[in-house]
């Protein structure tokens, strides 16, 4: 009987699955043989995120890429920017991080990758490797063995490379003086969190660092108000400057202001894009298609331009290469940036330590506490936070959805987007990628706008 891999593991921009009803060692084996037939390349460079899942996939996926010819270099446990970072400081021409970012507990999955950072999605290459590995899967003998020769790994660290890089954005003085609360969601991000903050002139508290840490133990996705807890009361009592959640593989990040309020993603977004037009005037800032008008208000004030993308780390990642841009950020806390920011090279890969580090410069530069930083783009354009509602047809909710308001202006980017520019707002309607779900983002001049926006809306979606 012909084997087959479950499709909807199977994501936009990666691969995710439960483990092992979905994702299992023959699974990862077969991957990895047919990551190594698709590319054609000699070496390649992995790493995992902490979860056990992860370790019980990773030793048949290098297995599987050894016997493809790939000569495997281990990061080991390591964060998500870690494995991107070294394919393109090290000039490996492909990569592999096993994590399951911050989906919940009994999962694993892929993000796969060319040399110069472009993940493998289901618009990005995703399909033909697809094809490759059921084909794999199906020549796999029962007994076939899944691990590695330990001979055949090169076991390697990028973290002082990293740190140099990252602190090339800051001078010491620069940080000099603050009180941070840091938590790395007892994922894959801490070690390189501690090598870093740890190379500064600043206290932290860090919790959730190791995967055995129980105190203020939580889950994985820091957009969650129960995932922030923890960070929220600590910046209180200890009266903090500001507090940082990172995901499970830390390649997204979540900031809590020095009052242990939760700022947006979005806010820190529209901030760190007024610190990017500092540092380099002019640029073309791309901007994800949930929310865009405090942004773009943000970026064109500053002078520089906004592009607006479909969502997706694997869609920033094609584009900015394409354009050489040096700056991207999404809504759900990814921020992605180039090289070309600091060297020569172009390469493009998700960041959470050096926009941090920027955020804290400017702070200090400018004598501001978060909440006051970000207040003119909170100030000026109000927004509902992402609202999830059941829906099965989605075009049938998108034309419903245009008759309830004929006076806008309509795109499909990324699911369908409207805006009024007399009445000055937006919203974005689009279908979960994973679920029998639409999401809904809407942004206004005010509250109560935002509110009337968000009941119009629900009487087209109920």
């Amino acid at each position: 009987m012909k084997k087959s891999i479950n499709r909807t593991v199977f994501r936009e921009y990666d691969i995710r699955g439960s483990y092992p009803a979905e994702i299992d060692e023959r699974v990862a084996y077969a991957l990895g043989l047919a990551f190594a037939r698709l590319m054609k390349i000699k070496k390649i460079a992995i790493g995992r995120d902490a979860r056990p899942e992860s370790e019980r996939v990773f030793w048949p996926l290098a297995a599987g890429l050894s016997a493809g010819g790939l000569a495997i270099n281990d990061l080991g446990v390591c964060a998500t920017p870690e494995l991107f970072f070294a394919v393109g400081a090290k000039k490996f021409p492909g990569g592999v991080m096993v994590t399951a970012s911050h989906s919940p507990a009994g999962q694993t999955g892929f993000k796969f990758c060319d040399g110069r950072g472009q993940v493998l999605g289901l618009k990005t290459g995703l399909k033909k490797l697809i094809t490759l590995a059921e084909a794999e899967l199906n020549k796999l003998a029962p007994g076939a063995k899944l691990q590695p020769q330990k001979k055949q790994i090169n076991f390697i660290s990028i973290a002082e490379d990293y740190k140099k890089f990252a602190l090339s954005f800051i001078k010491p003085a620069e940080a000099a003086g603050f009180k941070l609360i840091l938590d790395a969601s007892s994922g894959s991000g801490g070690h390189l969190a501690d090598v870093i903050f740890r190379a500064l002139p600043l206290k932290f508290e860090a919790i959730n660092f190791r995967t055995n840490d129980q105190q203020f133990r939580h889950g994985l996705n820091p957009l969650l108000a129960e995932n922030q807890l923890a960070v929220k009361n600590l910046v209180k009592t200890q009266q903090a400057d500001l507090g940082i959640i990172f995901d499970g593989d830390a390649d997204r990040l979540v900031f809590i202001d020095e009052w242990g309020e939760a700022i947006p993603p979005y806010y820190i977004n529209c901030l760190l894009a007024e610190i990017i037009l500092g540092l380099k005037p002019g640029s073309v800032i791309v901007a994800d298609a949930r929310l865009n008008l405090a942004i773009a208000k943000a970026i064109a004030d500053r002078g520089g331009k906004i592009l607006v993308q479909r969502s997706g780390y694997a869609n920033f990642i094609k584009t900015m290469t394409e354009k050489k841009l040096l700056f991207g950020c999404e809504n759900s806390g990814h921020v992605i940036i180039n090289f070309a920011l600091k060297k020569k090279q172009q390469y493009i890969y998700g960041d959470v330590l050096i926009p941090a580090l920027l955020i804290l410069k400017h702070l200090k530069k400018n004598k501001l506490t978060l909440s006051q930083a970000v207040k003119p783009f909170a100030g000026s354009y109000a927004i509902s936070g992402e609202l999830n509602f059941p829906a099965k047809d989605f075009s049938k909710l998108a034309a419903r959805i245009r008759r309830a308001f004929p006076t806008a202006k309509f795109s499909q980017l990324d699911g369908l987007s409207a805006r009024d520019p007399k009445q000055d707002w937006f919203f974005n309607v689009r279908p979960s990628h994973t679920e029998p779900l639409v999401r809904v983002n809407i942004e206004a001049g005010s509250n109560r706008l935002v509110n009337q926006l968000k009941k119009k809306l629900l009487a087209s979606i109920k």
